[in-house]
């Protein structure tokens, strides 16, 4: 049979399958289900003869043709199998449906399994990716472009993932994922004067810049699916009114790991600790991950060098460090001592006049989903801490109050020698030369950005108090820190400034320095700036509220609520739960909005349904009594 007698064939399978699909829509209208499943029966056996007639077009088409040939079939092959995705999610509710004892997922949750196929000379590779069924990703992109990489000569010869066509605009079908990048690309990397193009199982992918056809602006709108509200979003929400009360099965198994943790692998040592990381003792071997390494740091230096004072105080960061004994650097060809592993970092910028940026470690990067991070290796076992609203409480309960912090508390506690080259990172010799070679780094302290962190430095802080417990300052600390903070209340003066002098004293023989020191004691604020130790702001935060010393009044964080034209659940639900009342004085108002939410969920309202204009006017009133509520300042002692 002749190429177009073939191309005809494929043309009227096409159009039954196109015909059909009209016909199961109006069976799901109908609620027809025995004529839906008879329709997709049909629907996939004329699918699977497609698959046939294409393999027979592609055997028989041109050379010349033969890119754009497989660029239109995976182009209707892709929309096909997405559309057979959402038929058979519908098929999946409806039979969970019928099934007792079953909860139907919400409409957006839907995810379901698709094989996407590759256009290489590996045709017969299948690459499974979850995908989520949106009903548009972008509106349609222009090709303009398709031009200029058909005239670049080092790209001449490749097979893109999306080939050169005649074609002005193209609808994207399908969105991969950062999560399957890894999945898809491969190593080599052709670079040129202009776009770089990198081979992966669908074709070259393109990046970077090229020459434009004309002055012309674009402007292209994609879809971005946030993760869905699920009834665990509402149980954590709900779960805060039982903040102190209710209390974990584990917590024996917790506590007794805790406590051999902090006998086995953390050590006194020169007047600090090191703690050794808690590694998992069935853990998958951690790779180097040196080359994603290099090109992150290689990513975060030119992004940086668009903002110069933005990489002078990196760079100052990490020569500060150096110098402070916090990390090392090493020899590149240095044998490793333990496990060898190598991590990015990036800036997160914070709103500080003197420290504009602070270093975040990603222990979370890896090169593939099928080799593990170095948080994966290790334990994520949650940190020994007070209860918040107990800390609280007991701040608020006699005349002298204080508060301070532990400075850059996870950096004071040692990493064991056993562990550093897990934590090997690299960074430029000389920020000034955008040549100049990368530096390895080890750390020598716990890191910043690790699962485990927050537990080393509880198990660290809380062993040396152990040991100190016949310093009166040292049961004081135990019982009002948390994580770094601490704050305290006593009843006489004297007591005060004895806690003082006592507990900077303590922590600074485990190498910590007790920083950010208030009152509302004249005496204590005076006394702390002679030691250049004084937090001079004149509202500080504590634990996520907000005090003036001075006056001696507590406030709530600023959460304005916005009065709304439109109000849905989800906006309720939102703006709800922003409210941060560890105290709960204001529950007589935001118990009210809790009752709302409550009503919406009985009327079975969705999530993004417009609500009624009674209900959108009770919410916005409720609204403005919230923000009336945190307003009000409020006398710190009972």
């Amino acid at each position: 049979m002749n190429l177009q007698k073939i191309q005809i064939q494929r043309e009227g399978h096409r159009r039954f399958i196109e015909k059909y699909l009209e016909k199961i829509e109006q069976s799901k209208e109908n609620d027809s289900l025995t004529d839906f499943h008879a329709i997709l029966k049909a629907i996939e056996a004329k699918v699977t003869i497609l698959e046939t007639l294409n393999e027979k077009i592609l055997s028989q088409t041109e050379i010349d043709g033969l890119e754009e040939e497989i660029f239109q079939t995976d182009t209707y092959s892709a929309e096909l199998d997405i559309q057979l995705c959402r038929l058979r999610a519908f098929r999946d509710q409806q039979e969970k449906r019928a099934a007792p004892h079953t909860t139907d997922l919400p409409r957006d949750d839907q995810r379901n399994s698709c094989n996407q196929q590759s256009n290489n000379n590996d045709r017969g590779q299948k690459i499974p990716i979850r995908v989520l069924i949106v009903p548009t990703i972008s509106t349609p992109l222009n090709q303009r472009y398709q031009q200029s990489v058909s005239d670049l000569p080092y790209l001449q010869g490749l097979k893109l993932a999306h080939p050169v066509t005649g074609n002005s605009i193209f609808t994207i079908s399908m969105l991969i994922g950062a999560d399957f990048y890894w999945d898809i690309v491969e190593d080599h990397i052709v670079r040129g004067n202009g776009s770089t193009a990198v081979r992966s199982k669908i074709g070259y992918l393109l990046s970077g810049p090229f020459q434009a056809q004309n002055n012309r602006a674009t402007d292209h709108v994609f879809n971005v699916m946030a993760s869905p509200m699920t009834t665990d979003v509402l149980e954590r929400f709900w779960n805060l009114e039982s903040m102190g009360v209710t209390q974990s099965e584990k917590n024996i198994d917790k506590t007794r790991y805790f406590k051999d943790y902090q006998t086995s692998s953390i050590e006194y040592e020169n007047g600090r600790y090191t703690a050794k990381l808690p590694w998992k003792l069935d853990h998958s071997t951690l790779p180097s991950n040196y080359d994603i390494v290099k090109a992150r740091t290689e990513s975060t230096l030119r992004r940086l060098r668009r903002e110069p004072h933005l990489l002078q105080k990196y760079d100052e960061i990490i020569a500060e460090q150096e110098r402070r004994g916090f990390i090392e650097r090493i020899d590149n060809d240095t044998p490793p001592t333990g496990q060898l592993h190598y991590i990015p970092h990036h800036p997160v910028k914070k709103d500080s006049a003197t420290t504009p940026i602070r270093i975040v470690y990603d222990c979370s990067c890896r090169t593939s989903t099928q080799f593990p991070c170095l948080n994966d290796c290790l334990e994520s076992t949650p940190p020994m801490l007070n209860d918040l609203t107990t800390i609280l409480v007991k701040f608020r309960l006699h005349g002298y109050a204080i508060t301070t912090d532990i400075e850059k508390a996870f950096l004071h506690v040692g990493l064991n020698e056993g562990d550093r080259d897990a934590t090997r990172f690299l960074w430029t010799s000389d920020t000034s030369n955008p040549n100049s070679p990368l530096q390895t780094y080890r750390l020598k302290s716990v890191l910043f950005g690790a699962t485990c962190s927050p537990f080393m430095l509880s198990a660290t802080i809380l062993k040396h108090l152990e040991i100190n417990k016949h310093v009166p300052a040292a049961k004081v600390i135990e019982k009002d820190i948390y994580v770094d903070n601490i704050l305290s209340s006593f009843e006489k003066r004297s007591d005060l400034l004895t806690y003082f002098t006592e507990s900077r004293r303590l922590m600074s023989s485990a190498c910590m320095n007790l920083r950010s020191w208030t009152s509302n004691s004249e005496t204590l604020r005076s006394r702390a700036k002679k030691e250049n130790v004084l937090d001079t702001d004149e509202v500080v935060k504590i634990l996520g509220m907000r005090w003036n010393p001075v006056k001696d009044e507590m406030s709530f964080a600023e959460r304005n609520i916005t009065i709304l034209d439109v109000v849905t659940k989800k906006t309720i639900l939102k703006y709800s739960s922003q409210i941060y009342d560890p105290l709960g004085l204001l529950s007589p108002v935001s118990v009210s909005a809790k009752i709302l939410l409550q009503e919406l969920w009985k009327a079975k309202y969705d999530w993004d349904t417009a609500l009624p204009d009674h209900i959108c006017e009770t919410w916005n009133q409720l609204a403005k009594s919230l923000n009336r509520a945190t307003g009000v300042n409020f006398s710190r002692q009972f």
